[in-house]
């Protein structure tokens, strides 16, 4: 799970002194976090705790944390915690979306990612859509994720990452044109070819019949990353 946690101005004097030492001690806490120490950023996150006890941005990432640690119940508790806290902070609601989602509580899962969205000034609006899309995916709502795919496109038309994810529903969709054109715009946008930029096209390029292209596509995978896992499905035939 990525952490969302907005920066504070931990030098900021209208923070009375134990807010300050708890923006001080969540702010550590999500660096550990960010670097895998996670039963650290836990000792950090609960020191904040006992400077302001409903610091709803220590209990986001004690939250995360323990999910990391694999002990859900303790991050679902400081979840709902947060939330309690600051039932609209865009971060909570976007981390605690995810765990849901991931946990096949899609409803309330999309239902966070919602309350993102509401907020016109937070600033990855873009990544929440994809994020709402590959959810209602899992849940079997292909229109659903359309419309949501739709909104992520119209936010941020030059996102790449958006682009990608699009082309394989699209091809998924049977949308081939439209896959492919959007195939060719992260192609040209991208320096290095990553493996699963390579195998969409291998992918794309087989259903639409051009076998040069695919054979291109699926030499250069093979030649450039042959231990991949898109390598594997390559050698398999695991194309869909």
């Amino acid at each position: 799970m990525m952490l969302a946690l907005s920066p504070w101005a931990l030098a900021n004097e209208s923070l009375g002194s134990n807010q300050q030492r708890a923006a001080v001690r969540t702010d550590l806490a999500s660096e550990y976090y960010r670097r895998g120490a996670y039963a650290v950023a836990v000792e950090e996150a609960k020191r904040a705790l006992e400077a302001v006890s409903n610091y709803p941005q220590a209990l986001n990432v004690l939250a995360v944390s323990y999910v990391a640690l694999k002990d859900d119940v303790r991050g679902r508790m400081h979840f709902e915690q947060a939330l309690k806290a600051a039932p609209n902070d865009s971060d909570i609601n976007q981390n605690f979306g995810s765990f849901l989602c991931e946990r096949g509580e899609h409803k309330a899962g999309l239902a966070r990612y919602e309350v993102v969205l509401t907020n016109t000034l937070y600033p990855t609006p873009d990544l929440t859509l994809l994020a709402a899309a590959n959810c209602s995916l899992k849940a079997g709502d292909r229109e659903l994720a359309k419309k949501y795919f739709e909104r992520a496109r119209n936010t941020a038309s030059n996102n790449v990452s958006v682009k990608f994810q699009i082309s394989n529903f699209l091809l998924e969709e049977g949308d081939l044109p439209q896959a492919k054109q959007l195939f060719i715009e992260v192609l040209r946008a991208i320096p290095k070819t990553p493996p699963e930029l390579l195998w969409l096209g291998v992918r794309i390029e087989r259903k639409i019949g051009n076998k040069d292209a695919e054979m291109r596509y699926a030499n250069e995978l093979r030649r450039n990353f042959p231990d991949s896992l898109e390598a594997t499905k390559l050698l398999t035939g695991q194309y869909d």
